[in-house]
């Protein structure tokens, strides 16, 4: 009986490293996991990594620097300002090809002129974002800090509650007033995030999770016609935030998700202007929502924080904002049109 458990074991390893072997060298490659866990934001990319990022719509390329950040197409050089970039997975974009992700387009159009460092984090909210500026960037040479702000996204992102029972851990912030908050630490890495990051350096865990979510959207679900799928309700829930009927609770998340947004943005600008006050903190903003826009709108012109309207900017300029239709992620064309913006409006100088 323990021969036949040894031969079963033994005959399973094998089994699954020769699979493994397979999805990495055949048309159905799953590439494998670009991040690992960060005691201070929660998860961070891996350094001096690169995979491919595969979806039905693309198979991309993606490489991190010895930093952990999108890898530039040319040296760094310390005798140039630095451009940081903040920003969530629209502006990490590994889906996208390296050259064409948003600080190669920017590098391309300004010629040279600054080192464009592209610190976006898949899964990110503004504030996230802040504990990554003081983490992981360095403004000691910076002469602007960019953040994009997908603003009915990121005013779910600054959620305080604990949304981490399964997904991964991620530091949050709860503000009380734009100058009083709490820094919610990530949680300790359980047993689930352990095995998964040991799973998740092979093709093998990406080919199990796609398969889960096949099973549990078509075959669980059983979508039927004229009911949305998953992804398009969450985009309706995530449009329609402010033009529904809210309840007193649902009231009271909103505005403490606003204060958060708008206190991460506060901390931010606070934070660069303590480094030095001649860098520069802009916002580049998505949003269809004109109700978020003004409120948006009103507190920045207060803080006397430059931004610009993203579809709005486009649009006067005929260029488009494009999305994969696979994920709702940007296309390559859209970053180099966003790099084409910020030269011809001289956002940066």
């Amino acid at each position: 009986m323990f021969k036949k458990i040894i031969i079963i074991f033994i005959s399973s390893l094998l089994a699954i490293v020769f699979f493994e072997f397979f999805l990495k060298y055949s048309p159905y490659e799953y590439g494998i996991v670009p991040v690992e866990y960060h005691k201070k934001i929660g998860i961070w990319h891996k350094k001096e990594f690169e995979s491919y990022k595969i979806s039905e719509c693309y198979k991309t390329k993606y490489m991190f620097d010895e930093q952990g950040v999108t890898k530039n197409i040319y040296d760094y050089d310390s005798t140039k300002k630095d451009v940081i970039i903040l920003g969530d997975s629209l502006v990490e974009a590994i889906m996208v090809k390296n050259e064409n992700i948003i600080n190669n387009s920017l590098a391309k159009e300004f010629i040279g002129n600054y080192n464009f460092l592209n610190y976006a984090l898949s899964s990110s909210g503004p504030t996230q974002e802040y504990i990554t500026l003081i983490e992981e960037a360095k403004l000691d040479n910076a002469k602007y800090v960019i953040q994009f702000i997908d603003l009915e996204g990121d005013i779910q992102d600054v959620d305080s509650r604990d949304l981490n029972s399964l997904g991964r851990p991620k530091v949050r912030m709860r503000f009380d007033s734009l100058n009083k908050f709490t820094v919610i630490p990530p949680r300790e890495p359980t047993l689930y995030d352990i095995f998964g990051d040991l799973i998740g350096d092979y093709q093998i865990y990406f080919f199990i999770r796609s398969s889960i979510y096949h099973f549990r959207d078509n075959i669980l679900s059983k979508p039927t016609k004229g009911v949305l799928t998953r992804k398009e309700q969450r985009i309706l829930d995530r449009n329609i935030t402010l033009e529904k009927v809210l309840s007193i609770e649902e009231q009271k998340v909103l505005n403490q998700n606003w204060l958060n947004l708008k206190g991460a943005i506060f901390q931010t600008n606070k934070y660069i202007k303590s480094n030095s006050s001649d860098i520069k903190y802009k916002l580049i903003v998505t949003s269809e929502n004109q109700k978020n826009k003004m409120i948006l709108k009103r507190f920045l012109d207060e803080q006397n924080i430059e931004f610009l309207f993203l579809i709005e900017a486009a649009n006067s300029m005929n260029l488009q904002i494009k999305y994969f239709e696979c994920d709702n992620h940007w296309t390559d064309e859209t970053h180099i049109n966003i790099a084409k913006i910020v030269k011809k409006t001289r956002f940066i100088n």
